[in-house]
């Protein structure tokens, strides 16, 4: 398996027990889910899909030479996304927005992603938890596997970060303690920057927190006239879509013009009911023997 990914370039996967695992529909079902969920609607240059992320984030691991699991976790670690990713987290609100990990367990037990395991020498269980895997996730404000990838990802996507910029960021990492560093304080200063900028403009901004509201609204209206059910938001953003587009009903196809047709003059005087997550950083640098936060070194 060969690509040209948008973050690192060429890349070939080789390993047949890997191929077999993204091969599989649960895995390949991931195509179809766009990182930016419903915003990707509004925004059709945000493209990213939760299997291109996915692969991304095996892709960082094995270049910053994890394990063989670790690399796995992270090929799984977005495995139970529901369609239109973060959107149902503003249907069942949650501090931590992750509904998706809730529903981790019955993905991984599939019988296709089971048996891709067990090829492995590994078991779904191995994998219900991606905290204990230290390159891959860490909470805020460090830097991980997961969080780098689809800041990468999504800067690209929204014009924020330039591929330069993206490059210099990969040539500047190491592994301290199990923790992603970066190995120059200017270019972390550079990343923490632009990571505020597209927390600021985009994934907590005013417009994303209409859209995912709005959206949920939508959702919650299907639900209730049984246009979609439940089980529905396993599948996929087209065959939700789909759904809800045709079904001719007036007052959920009005809510979604607001969201596809979205002008920014909606968002006068507009209270969401959940608010968006917000993001930070203020990752390891390594100077030197040491490393410490970015903010210990600049002070801020």
């Amino acid at each position: 398996m060969q690509w040209i990914d948008r973050v690192y370039g060429d890349v070939t996967i080789d390993d047949p027990r890997l191929l077999a695992l993204i091969a599989c529909p649960t895995f390949q079902r991931l195509k179809g889910i766009r990182q930016a969920g419903p915003s990707a609607y509004a925004f059709p240059f945000k493209t990213v899909t939760r299997f291109e992320h996915s692969l991304g984030v095996f892709v960082l691991l094995r270049r910053l030479g994890a394990g063989l699991r670790e690399q796995v976790a992270g090929l799984l670690h977005d495995i139970s996304h529901t369609a239109f990713s973060h959107a149902v987290d503003f249907l069942y609100s949650s501090e931590e927005q992750n509904h998706h990990e809730h529903l981790k367990r019955e993905f991984l037990e599939r019988p296709d992603i089971e048996a891709a395991l067990r090829r492995l020498e590994f078991a779904p269980r191995e994998f219900f938890d991606d905290t204990i895997y230290p390159l891959l996730e860490r909470p805020l404000p460090a830097l991980c596997a997961d969080r780098l990838d689809y800041f990468c990802r999504d800067s690209l996507a929204c014009s924020v970060a330039t591929a330069e910029d993206v490059r210099c960021f990969l040539m500047h990492l190491t592994v301290v303690d199990q923790t992603i560093a970066f190995t120059d304080v200017a270019v972390a200063r550079q990343a923490v920057a632009l990571f505020a900028v597209m927390n600021r403009d985009w994934w907590a901004s005013s417009t994303e927190a209409y859209i995912y509201n709005e959206f949920a609204g939508v959702l919650k209206e299907g639900f209730r006239r049984g246009v979609i059910h439940k089980d529905d938001l396993l599948k996929d953003d087209a065959y939700v879509m789909g759904r809800l587009q045709g079904s001719g009903d007036p007052e959920i196809a009005e809510k979604l013009g607001r969201i596809l047709d979205f002008r920014p003059e909606r968002l006068k005087g507009y209270v969401g009911r959940i608010t968006p997550k917000v993001r930070w950083l203020d990752p390891l640098v390594k100077v030197g023997p040491s490393a410490c936060r970015l903010s210990e070194i600049t002070g801020g």
